[in-house]
């Protein structure tokens, strides 16, 4: 018979809860059930949940996780808050009799919501409009503008709280022909397309 753990991948927002669930997919209950963080030398054990003794949280989780499905077939672990750290694979472990352990891998991505910013300045006869959008993972910007033909330079920055900007600058070299014209600043983020609008008055 083949043994398998169904398992989910989740992306939730910087410090909001996350949860993580296994569920083993034959008939009987495990021992004990471990979660554990996937790490470049050896996981590191999170939690266990037996009949025993209950839930068992490690230290270092002691006020971040829990276990809030507490089952032998079927777990959840849940992140009070999550933080950029908590980024990463997860495993549960189902000791089982019989079958020994049996696995499953469930990863978190962390995400941020693009904050953006869109203004414009005039400088001798040219108009620049900067368009600039911070995320995670990285945003991307666009423009629709009334014409073709108009020149962009864009420039991207990664900050140390692990978000990205990215700036865009819409270079018109007639400005005239702009003012009273809509210019649209597009964002895509984690597949959405934001429009943020942007009339230029002289």
């Amino acid at each position: 018979t083949k043994v398998q753990v169904v398992t989910q991948d989740e992306r939730e927002q910087l410090y909001t809860p996350a949860s993580l669930k296994c569920s083993l997919q034959n008939a009987q209950e495990a021992l004990i059930v471990t979660w554990q963080k996937k790490k470049a030398v050896s996981p590191e054990n999170m939690v266990t949940f037996s009949e025993n003794h209950g839930v068992v949280i490690q230290p270092a989780y002691k006020d971040k996780i829990n276990i809030t499905q507490l089952g032998l077939q079927n777990s959840t672990i849940t992140f009070w808050n999550i933080t950029l750290e908590d980024e990463g694979c997860y495993m549960c472990l189902f000791n089982t009799f019989g079958f020994g352990k049996i696995s499953g891998t469930a990863c978190l991505t962390v995400y941020v919501q693009p904050i953006v910013s869109l203004h414009y300045k005039f400088s001798e006869d040219h108009l620049n409009i900067t368009c600039s959008a911070t995320a995670r993972p990285a945003p991307m910007v666009f423009w629709k503008v009334p014409r073709s033909g108009i020149e962009n330079s864009t420039v991207t920055l990664s900050h140390p709280n692990g978000t990205t900007s990215v700036t865009s600058i819409l270079h018109i070299k007639d400005p005239k022909n702009q003012v009273g014209k809509e210019v649209i600043c597009q964002v895509l983020h984690l597949g959405t397309v934001t429009d943020f609008k942007q009339t230029v008055n002289k």
